[in-house]
């Protein structure tokens, strides 16, 4: 991307770096502690961006300083130009995870988290004693734009992201178990389709994405007075696992984890709910930054199947993205 002399002249390049921050943050006050600034100079500095772009760009509401469309469309390409501006300045120095203190972050389920976190810990601890970690809740909709505001470095998840800005490295295939009290008083061990559809059943509302077929299935075969209990979230159905008949149905990386956990039963369905491909996301502006990258490594090391594809991660088109390959 060229820089010309008039727009360089015209624009301190240094109030980009503004614009980008308070897209991100969507306040003046955390953007500008980002950055180091006052208060009264971030305005200053959001002024003039208002005067060189003939636009108001960010108008305060009660949800923050929320974009215009105009800033919208200047969003991407102003994180892309600051982007290029870092990997000029950085030259391609390599990441040295052994003396970084970096905090990596990344969006997941809750139970994505619970599986992941523990993993990447116990590797940071003997490897890299300095970096940290950040899990954030994904939400059900919107976890692309976490990713592209960089809120986070990467999603792990079943995410229905197809914009072609993006790209994806399939992580592993899971189908579901289902979760039941070690001191049940009618189930020792195994189910029956009979036993499963009639039993009470705990359930998450609303399911994150990637667990459609599950809810589906659930909704079409059991009726509604069989659902003992409605959470907002895994991790309270999973409180509730101890003292309840419920059962509860969940992914099987999670369900094994949860179960050696709190000594459950962790049971094969006796019915047939098709899984889902977890994978990780990461937007372009990152794709070479040598950080990022080795954040990306290391999960896919620590979590994907041996059969996991492209180590490199595919870049997500119109033609090649297929949510179930």
């Amino acid at each position: 991307m060229a820089i010309s002399n008039s727009f360089a002249s015209s624009l301190d390049l240094r109030l980009l770096v503004v614009f980008d921050a308070v897209m991100r943050k969507a306040s003046l006050t955390v953007a500008g502690d980002s950055l180091g600034m006052s208060q009264p100079l971030m305005s200053q500095s959001v002024s003039k961006l208002r005067q060189y772009f003939g636009d108001p760009l960010f108008v305060r509401t009660s949800g923050g300083m929320s974009p215009t469309p105009r800033a919208r469309e200047l969003a991407p390409k102003i994180a892309a130009m600051i982007q290029l501006m870092q990997e000029a300045l950085d030259g391609s120095a390599d990441f040295d995870p052994v003396t970084s203190s970096r905090t990596f972050s990344f969006a997941s389920t809750d139970f994505g988290v619970a599986y992941l976190v523990p993993k990447l810990m116990q590797y940071l601890a003997s490897h890299a004693p300095g970096l940290r970690v950040r899990a954030t809740n994904a939400p059900r909709y919107g976890v692309d734009e976490m990713i592209e505001q960089g809120e986070v470095d990467v999603g792990v998840g079943s995410f229905a992201i197809n914009r072609q800005s993006f790209y994806q490295r399939r992580l592993y295939y899971c189908d579901y178990v289902c979760l039941a009290r070690r001191e049940h008083p009618t189930i020792r061990g195994r189910l029956t389709r009979n036993s499963y559809l009639s039993a009470a059943h705990a359930m998450v509302a609303p399911l994150p994405s990637g667990y459609e077929a599950l809810e589906r299935f659930l909704l079409e075969h059991v009726p509604a007075a069989r659902f003992a209990v409605v959470v907002p979230n895994f991790l309270t159905a999973i409180t509730l696992l101890p003292s309840s008949d419920a059962l509860f149905t969940v992914s099987r990386h999670a369900g094994e984890h949860i179960g050696r956990l709190l000594g459950a039963q962790v049971l094969e369905l006796p019915v047939d709910i098709p899984g889902f491909t977890v994978r990780q996301f990461w937007h372009e502006r990152f794709h070479k930054d040598p950080a990022n990258k080795w954040f990306r490594d290391l999960i896919y090391t620590l979590v994907a199947n041996p059969d996991g594809s492209l180590r490199g991660g595919t870049r997500i088109t119109s033609d090649s993205y297929a949510p179930d390959d």
